[in-house]
């Protein structure tokens, strides 16, 4: 593993090359020393559990038939009925069981790596790169923003927190859903948001609060009008208009914010983002959703072969780039304003 090959942007690669030499490679050797003897005991394990997965998926199967039998064709008969889910749920324990048994240490060990490495990468970029640190906010504290629909169930999953040209950054992968009727007596979901959101300090200094939100129509528009204590802000830029609903406290403070060369950064990172961006500028931050199917943060590290973190690096210097990459696209470092 040659950090110099790593697809990194030009600018870091030797200075990232002195890094991993220096804070990752001792603990990626010793790492790399300790998987043998615990993959070489999972393949062992693996030799008993396998077969046995096989009988039971077969059993369980079997178990299935008799269920079905009882119900389907035997009026109910008791001894298959019964027999048939003792056995279903039998055959499906002890699958789960033996696989556990087999593999629980090699997803330990891996888990452990991922929670040392991801961190020192991070760190590269500045001591105040963190991934998924302690009292982080719920989700209802960033419903005073105004953008996150209304939702049932939500969650976060990885959180990043950093800073880049003195502009600290939370990112947080999000997902949100609301009933969508039930079955088996089970409420089902439906996602209605998956992607993450961004929340800026800023330097830019405003009182107000100013939602830039994406244009739902004529009905929809006049519904966001009346539920919000915003009122709508018409801009002269037509194509934002077209893409953009933007509703503010302040109408003086909403163009402040929303200066032509503004506005044509939203257009293009909407663009960029498959037009799923919509933000909210209050309390002197800049929150910001961004709709996406990319699972940031997740690891494609293999344990069973010789451990190679090219394309978790890889990965991360992508997304963090893409944070940068707002921050110099809306120039939040600039403290003369956006």
């Amino acid at each position: 593993m040659n950090p110099m090959e790593f697809n990194i942007p030009a600018d870091d690669k030797h200075s990232f090359a002195e890094y991993f030499q220096q804070h990752i490679e001792p603990k990626w050797r010793r790492y790399e020393a300790k998987r043998i003897p615990i993959v070489a005991k999972y393949q062992q394990r693996r030799k008993i559990s396998q077969p046995i997965s096989y009988i039971a998926m077969f059993a369980g199967l079997f178990g299935f038939a008799g269920i079905f039998y009882a119900l389907a064709i035997a009026n109910d008969d008791a001894f298959f009925l019964v027999g048939g889910l003792m056995l279903f749920v039998v055959a499906m324990i002890v699958g789960v069981a033996v696989n556990f048994w087999a593999g629980s240490e090699t997803f330990k060990f891996r888990d452990g790596v991922i929670k040392v490495i991801h961190p020192l990468v991070l760190r590269y970029f500045g001591e105040s790169f963190m991934l998924n640190p302690k009292n982080l906010p719920e989700i209802k504290a960033y419903q005073r923003y105004g953008i996150l629909p209304k939702y049932d169930r939500g969650y976060f999953q990885d959180s990043v927190k950093g800073e880049y040209k003195d502009v600290a950054f939370l990112v947080r992968e999000l997902n949100l859903s609301v009933a969508n009727g039930t079955e088996d007596n089970k409420t089902k979901y439906k996602t209605i948001f998956d992607g993450i959101v961004i929340e800026f300090d800023t330097f830019k200094k405003f009182n107000g609060e100013t939602q830039v939100r994406l244009d739902k129509g004529t009905l929809g528009n006049k519904y966001q009008a009346f539920k919000q204590d915003l009122s709508r802000v018409k801009l002269e830029d037509v194509n934002f208009e077209r893409q953009f609903e933007v509703y503010s406290s302040d109408q003086v403070e909403a163009r402040y914010l929303l200066t032509p060369t503004t506005m044509a950064r939203f257009q293009s990172l909407s663009n960029f983002y498959g037009s799923q961006l919509e933000a909210c500028f209050k309390d002197g931050k800049l929150f910001m959703k961004i709709a996406t199917k990319h699972n940031y943060f997740e690891s494609k590290l293999d344990i069973l072969k010789p451990l190679d973190f090219s394309h978790d690096i890889e990965q991360l210097f992508r997304e963090l780039n893409q944070i940068f990459a707002l921050i110099d696209a809306l120039k939040l470092d600039d403290k003369t304003g956006l």
